[in-house]
């Protein structure tokens, strides 16, 4: 009889492994796969357990820059490979990336695979600490790019070129898969809500990196021209990030009129369905799963002209493009989607036509089960 493959997954938080990667871990198991997960537990690691799957604490700190923690993190890690021996290891995100390469380096035969998300706030924020550590990292994926025995896979045609020209990878050791895929079943298209009043919904972290700042400002500008508009804002504070927005701001900007705030929502599809607008106005993405899913249930877009939300909001076809910061062009794109039915409508179906495309999850996973094969 021959013996499981296994896979042990790491990224930052449960939470997040739920919602990006659960899908996909329950696919690999169906496969014949073991599967395990090294992650923080916030309190939902029941929730990934009773699906079959193995589960490790990490003590992870998504906030620190702390050498110390980052080192304890490369431990913990170095434990789960000894204690389970995968056959290949799966690193999400920049920092598990990181500590998982630093932990798996005496265990010369696991197969590493590496999906960056995005590349974080150290490559979006500019001051003096951040372009330490981004010169760190660069030259430690450089020396990276030379292990044969890793792949790096990267959600978006701008982050491919990047690590082409920067970090020197060569063509052979990194390929493109599209996010983390949409499950079409489940997010199908619905047709508009019959509202008179226009529902603009942002769903994701409360983050500056995101945008939020910046929504808001430019709703508040188009409030007073179209009083038929109102913002919905869904998704965690996220405190431990850095960019996390400031909470007393935040606080005072939801006592204007229209503007609404749910928190985290465990059934977001319900939320889009309710909406009539999809936004998000992020400094960088690798592949937005709220783009996907407002696109995935056929709503227009408006979104910045950044990496990774270019490849899921296409300007003039399903989507309203706006430059970073811009809130001029943010409260403008929301006044002509708000005003506009059959412009939302056109946008909506094109939406639906993009996921339809490439976007499904199971095209996905077997794109993911083809890397691992090969």
């Amino acid at each position: 009889m021959m013996k499981k493959k296994s896979i042990l997954f790491l990224v930052t938080e449960d939470w997040y492994f739920i919602s990006h990667r659960l899908k996909y871990a329950i696919f690999l198991k169906n496969k014949g796969y073991k599967v395990y997960v090294c992650c923080k537990d916030t309190g939902m690691f029941k929730n990934i357990k009773e699906k079959g799957i193995k589960c490790f604490d990490i003590k992870s700190n998504r906030k620190s820059l702390s050498v110390i923690d980052f080192f304890l993190e490369v431990i913990s890690f170095s434990k789960c490979l000894h204690k389970e021996e995968p056959d290949i290891i799966h690193l999400v995100s920049l920092r598990p990336a990181v500590v998982g390469l630093f932990a798996s380096f005496f265990f010369r035969k696991i197969k590493v695979f590496i999906t960056f998300t995005g590349l974080g706030f150290i490559f979006i924020r500019d001051n003096l600490r951040t372009k330490a550590l981004r010169l760190m990292i660069q030259l430690f994926f450089i020396i990276f790019s030379r292990a044969k025995c890793a792949k790096a896979i990267v959600q978006n045609k701008d982050d491919y070129e990047l690590f082409l020209k920067k970090f020197f990878f060569n063509k052979n050791s990194i390929s493109i898969i599209r996010g983390s895929g949409i499950d079409l079943n489940y997010f199908r298209r619905a047709s508009e809500p019959k509202s008179n009043n226009i529902i603009i919904c942002y769903v994701g972290r409360m983050l500056e990196d995101k945008g939020v700042h910046w929504l808001i400002e430019a709703y508040k500008l188009a409030r007073k021209e179209n009083k038929k508009i109102s913002l919905l804002l869904v998704g965690p504070l996220d405190k431990k990030n850095p960019t996390s927005i400031d909470e007393k701001t935040f606080e005072e900007a939801l006592n204007f009129k229209g503007i609404n705030y749910l928190g985290n929502i465990k059934d977001v599809r319900k939320v889009w369905e309710e909406a009539h607008i999809g936004v998000l106005l992020s400094k960088r993405e690798g592949l937005p799963m709220s783009l996907m899913e407002a696109a995935a249930v056929g709503r227009p877009i408006i979104a910045t002209d950044v990496a990774g939300c270019r490849e899921i909001a296409i300007n003039k076809f399903n989507a309203i493009s706006v430059k970073l910061g811009d809130i001029k062009a943010i409260k403008n794109a929301i006044l002509i989607l708000a005003n506009d039915k059959s412009l939302r409508l056109q946008y909506g179906k094109n939406s639906r036509k993009i996921v339809e495309s490439d976007m499904e999850n199971i095209k996905i996973f077997k794109k993911y089960l083809r890397a691992y094969n090969n």
